[in-house]
């Protein structure tokens, strides 16, 4: 597979660097309290899940209901956001979930201000052209962030819970 690099760098690609080098440093200077199996299984996870996502609601057929970056195709910057930031706002959700637990039925709204402020952070994207919707609107991530992260709530309380499991003897 060649990426293709970006044909110009403008607003999207330096917005994108500057989030990336934020979430790599933010992650570097935070303790490490997630044990490494849990931190890449949650990154993994959310990687795949956006490309995944992403593949569906944007190809050509029968959706193609935005795009990211400056073309249609799959390039260099689109790697980067399913590499960098993707895995990292996962690991950060639930590295905060964990730091500051809530009992059911209170998590719910750590699942809730989680997606808000995703869906702040996606039109801020936006703005600088990350994202280009055709029949898209901010509104609709709404409901796919609340089953983003209620999925990782669930992923990360199943690794946790049988991580010791994991442990050679």
């Amino acid at each position: 597979m060649i990426l293709i690099p970006p044909i110009t760098f403008d607003a999207n690609e330096g917005f994108a660097t500057i989030i990336m080098i934020a979430l790599i440093l933010l992650y570097c200077m935070l303790p490490k309290r997630i044990p490494l199996p849990i931190a890449l299984l949650i990154m993994i996870f959310n990687s795949y899940l956006g490309r995944a996502v992403d593949n569906i609601l944007s190809s050509s057929y029968p959706f193609n209901v935005y795009d990211s970056m400056d073309t249609p195709n799959y390039d260099l910057f689109d790697f980067l956001l399913y590499t960098i930031p993707f895995p990292l706002v996962g690991y950060f959700y639930v590295y905060f979930y964990d730091k500051y637990p809530i009992r059911a039925p209170f998590q719910f709204i750590h699942i809730l201000v989680w997606s808000i402020a995703s869906v702040g952070f996606e039109a801020l994207a936006v703005t600088f052209s990350v994202f280009h919707y055709y029949r898209w609107e901010i509104s609709y991530s709404f409901p796919v962030y609340l089953l983003t992260f209620g999925l990782n709530t669930i992923l990360y309380s199943l690794a946790k819970k049988h991580y010791k499991n994991w442990q050679p003897q």
